[in-house]
């Protein structure tokens, strides 16, 4: 899927230079993207819920 990345300004909006995402495409691509980042996302609330306990143990031991 290639895709085309286009600078929208207020000069192209008003010139009627734009085009309207169906809700169904973007839908699509949000599923997609959730899809492919479960892991990541799984991975970085796990390495934050470790830094929290070892940010705790350094106020207490302090």
């Amino acid at each position: 899927m290639a895709s085309k990345r286009i600078k929208i300004s207020f000069k192209n909006v008003n010139e009627g230079r734009f085009t309207v995402i169906s809700s169904a495409d973007i839908s699509q691509s949000s599923n997609r993207i959730k899809t492919e980042m479960k892991d990541v996302v799984r991975e970085h609330e796990k390495r934050q819920v470790l830094s929290q306990k070892e940010a705790s143990k350094l106020v207490l031991n302090f």
